[in-house]
């Protein structure tokens, strides 16, 4: 995949800073798209989970816990248009879960950012924590 243009690692990046970590977040992931047909870019902003390698809890994956500064994220855009809050996963097909979802303007551009409270499934593990040292390795 080409690198994404240098105004969406800016916004993910401003994004980032305003996930306020509970713990140590695990790395961040960030999934975007040009829908050409709306000339809108769908940015997805999620935690990877923690993978616990060794000891009694071997192979479980714990999640991140932070929470958003929704003004300050709002702040990001040059006008919002929407703005929603999805409080629980759809049914089985629904590789989102919960998130936040604001849709508006981003230097001139239209953006519909999604930022997930767990990463989808295909990305669940960022890290591992290595329970003999309590060590911590980044997976990606």
């Amino acid at each position: 995949m080409p690198a994404p243009p240098s105004w969406l690692t800016h916004l993910a990046n401003e994004v980032a800073q305003r996930m306020r970590a509970v713990d140590v977040l695990a790395p961040l992931g960030c999934h975007y798209h040009h829908n050409r047909a709306l000339d809108q870019w769908e940015v997805t902003i999620f935690v990877g989970g923690t993978e616990i390698v060794g000891g009694e809890l071997d192979g479980q994956i714990r999640f991140s816990k932070f929470h958003l500064d929704l003004r300050e994220l709002f702040d990001l855009f040059d006008f919002v248009d929407e703005f929603h809050w999805q409080a629980a996963r759809m049914g089985p097909d629904d590789d989102l879960g919960p998130h936040v979802s604001v849709e508006g303007a981003v230097e001139g551009r239209s953006v519909w950012l999604r930022v997930l409270a767990y990463p989808p499934a295909r990305f669940s593990k960022g890290r591992n924590l290595i329970a003999d040292t309590l060590k911590l390795e980044d997976v990606w």
